[in-house]
């Protein structure tokens, strides 16, 4: 079995994802026993690793950073195998993301995206949210980008927020007037399906982690490890319904990522963590976290529940009674929703 650690850290100190700076440990797993030759994730290059950790650090020089709120995420928005870069300067209202796409060997800023330093992003259409909030009214549209810039597939309008002031109540799709009926349905043709929060995955700091594991894990596993994940994924979304998340982390340092699953989005929702075994896929005992997601120490090798700041579990055995977080922080369980076409591009 995998070493398993857990400590409930009512006396420990445990902050929310806000610290910065972080470096790299190994341990050892079960895995290693015999091992396949495999190529280590950090060895694998991309074109768009060095200009985007360019892009964060000239980010770290600006007047928006902040080391305790800024954060960035990797997120592949126009499904062309490559991911683009979203830099949050901090999550206050009216705060946009700042997204980078990559194409042809150069980076683009597409410009910016998003409110509260995040958008909305369904992976099925491609299409993403770009959403402002007034006094009393609603302004945006959603987006996709092709060609290397945002292509705008519905603007909306809605003034709905005045009616106690008395107002005349305004609805607009595409800059046309329509009625409440016609609005509503509009927006739920796009928003009426699954979605991830883009935009504050990962910790500033952690983007030279990040920026050369995150997309690497198709190429470290074998072919049969990659089966043996695509088969449990495969088995697992028949048990979830269509917000079930997924994602590959190495949790304990060894460079063979785990899986995570992420069985929804509300409160009460937990992430089972599975791992590789003798040609077969094991699972941990329990479930963890909450809203669909745990938080994880790049630095440490902890995982911890986000929003309760009082639990927390490693796969190395070490002991977690002293454990103080480090500044290395990632969301984890949610990179991609669980379903055929997102297995697919997990393991390419």
């Amino acid at each position: 079995m995998k070493n398993f650690s857990f400590v409930s850290l009512a006396s420990a100190t445990i902050i929310s994802l806000t610290l910065i700076g972080c470096s790299n440990s190994k341990s050892s797993s079960d895995s290693e026993n015999n091992a396949p030759e495999r190529v280590a994730s950090k060895s694998i290059s991309f074109d768009w690793q060095q200009p985007y950790l360019s892009t964060i650090e000239t980010f770290k020089g600006s007047p928006e950073y902040s080391s305790e709120n800024s954060r960035f995420d990797l997120r592949d928005l126009n499904n062309d195998g490559t991911p683009e870069l979203i830099l949050s300067p901090n999550f206050e209202k009216n705060t946009a993301c700042k997204v980078y796409t990559f194409s042809d060997g150069s980076i683009t800023e597409l410009g910016d995206n998003g409110n509260y330093g995040s958008f909305t992003f369904y992976p099925n259409s491609g299409i993403f949210s770009n959403e402002h909030d007034g006094d009393g009214f609603v302004i945006g549209e959603y987006r996709t980008i092709e060609n290397g810039a945002y292509k705008e597939k519905l603007s909306f309008y809605n003034n709905s927020g005045s009616a106690s002031d008395g107002a005349t109540i305004t609805y607009e799709i595409n800059k046309k007037e329509v009625s409440m009926r016609e609005y509503n349905d509009s927006i739920a043709a796009i928003t009426g399906f699954a979605f991830l929060d883009i935009g504050r995955k990962y910790t500033i700091d952690s983007a030279d982690i990040v920026l050369h594991s995150a997309e690497s894990w198709g190429a470290v596993l074998t072919e049969n490890e990659k089966a043996l994940y695509s088969a449990k994924l495969a088995e697992l979304d028949q048990q979830y319904d269509d917000y079930a998340g997924f994602e590959l982390a190495d949790l304990d340092g060894n460079d063979i990522p785990e899986l995570i699953i992420s069985d929804g989005i509300d409160q009460d929702k937990t992430c089972r963590i599975f791992y590789l075994k003798d040609d077969t896929v094991a699972e941990l005992e329990g479930t963890f976290g909450s809203l669909g997601q745990i938080g994880f120490d790049f630095n440490n090798l902890v995982f911890f529940t986000i929003d309760s700041n009082k639990q927390c579990w490693n796969m190395t055995g070490k002991p977690l009674n002293n454990y103080e977080k480090s500044n290395c922080l990632m969301e984890c369980g949610r990179k991609y929703l669980l379903n055929d076409t997102s297995i697919a591009a997990a393991f390419h």
